[in-house]
């Protein structure tokens, strides 16, 4: 018994230092920027395009934004990942009851919000002009390129 706990402390320990040390690196759908960053959100190492810098820095903040937010989440998947081997599905399972489904559970793409449903056009109804019946007018004789 005692061994056991001593193999779960000595997992435990290597755990907590694999995961102080965690770090995953994302790049931005666009290919513009690539971060680095911890299950925290601390970014670790930043690379931006030099096409994105012309983009103003509205564009610049937003992408960064975004891109950290892959980083974080694939670090924090990692965490998830590494806790699961280290402690069970089972324990990994009430971790997740407890702190929330992981990031790659929860949505597939965490930077691009889902979009709305498209209203449908309903398409204008046009209405049908009267024609008289006993015209002598033909469709022959309304083209000009047949009057030649």
């Amino acid at each position: 018994m005692a061994a056991v706990n001593e193999e779960r402390m000595q997992a435990t320990e290597r755990l907590q230092r694999e995961l102080a040390v965690l770090t995953a690196t994302a790049e931005h759908p666009t290919g513009v920027c690539m971060v680095t960053a911890t299950p925290k959100g601390e970014i670790k190492a930043l690379h931006l395009h030099p096409a994105l810098l012309t983009q103003g820095a509205q564009a610049v903040g937003q992408v960064v934004t975004e891109t950290v937010q892959l980083a974080t989440s694939a670090a924090v998947q990692t965490s998830f990942n590494k806790m699961a081997l280290a402690l069970g599905d089972g324990m990994a399972i009430d971790v997740e009851s407890i702190v929330g489904d992981s990031p790659f559970r929860s949505t597939w793409n965490p930077v691009v919000p889902p979009k709305a449903p498209a209203e449908e056009a309903v398409p204008e109804r046009r209405t049908r002009t009267a024609q008289d019946e006993n015209s002598d007018d033909d469709a022959f004789f309304d083209n000009p390129s047949w009057l030649r």
